[in-house]
């Protein structure tokens, strides 16, 4: 695209979402809003983002959801990161996320993957996964204007190194000193959250065309049966 570029970068949080607002211009970025948005439905996401005109809205959470095993991408992901490996989970298939309960899921879980378990951690994440999952269902125009980013790859890519854990003082600063090798605007709110939103919001650039973020970098990329591209973009 070029100038003028505009992107959401979102991330989940407790309670909702964190929300970065960014537009690419012709040598930075800049962030026109941080943004919470409040509950669990995706729909407001995507409201904001067709308000702002945005070209795409990268978001921290698996869109493609696998049939009759773990996703491929997750692996590579998982690969990429190395040593970091365990700041991606493996999605399970969504017959399994849409079980009423966990005892049911693990069971289908089993069923479906030869005998593997579910972990209770990636149990808690089916909120946040099933309503971005919805909320395209519900929108089939979206489906062009959603990628799945993760913010752990993006900071990778930007800064040339898998980055200390973000729980850390070590962590967040390398994180601030990456964003600010191409943002600008007011500083993200304390927490982590919105600088993983930052992040996801450059990979969304970078798949926008936003040309000083360089070319998007593609895992993955098999359609799932419901035709959403299981791929995460760094």
């Amino acid at each position: 695209m070029g100038s003028g570029v505009v992107v959401l970068g979102v991330d989940g949080r407790r309670g909702g979402w964190a929300v970065a607002v960014v537009e690419g211009g012709p040598q930075r970025a800049r962030v026109l809003e941080w943004v919470v948005l409040t509950g669990q439905d995706a729909a407001p996401v995507l409201d904001l983002a067709w308000r702002r005109d945005a070209t795409a809205v990268g978001f921290d959470v698996p869109v493609g959801l696998p049939a009759g095993n773990w996703r491929p991408v997750d692996l590579l992901a998982k690969k990429a990161l190395g040593r970091a490996h365990a700041r991606v989970f493996l999605v399970p298939p969504r017959e399994v996320l849409r079980q009423p309960d966990y005892t049911a899921a693990r069971a289908r879980c089993r069923d479906l993957l030869g005998g593997r378990g579910l972990s209770a951690q990636t149990w808690g994440l089916r909120g946040p996964v099933l309503a971005v999952d919805d909320a395209l269902a519900a929108d089939p125009a979206a489906r062009g204007l959603v990628v799945e980013t993760h913010p752990e790859l993006s900071f990778a890519q930007m800064s040339g190194a898998v980055l200390p854990s973000k729980k850390t003082a070590a962590g967040r600063a390398a994180r601030e000193e990456a964003l600010a090798g191409w943002l600008d605007g007011p500083a993200a709110p304390p927490g982590d959250d919105h600088l993983d939103a930052a992040a996801c919001a450059w990979s969304a650039l970078r798949w926008a065309g936003w040309t000083p973020g360089g070319t998007a970098r593609v895992l993955g990329g098999d359609d799932d049966e419901r035709g959403l591209p299981q791929r995460i973009v760094v």
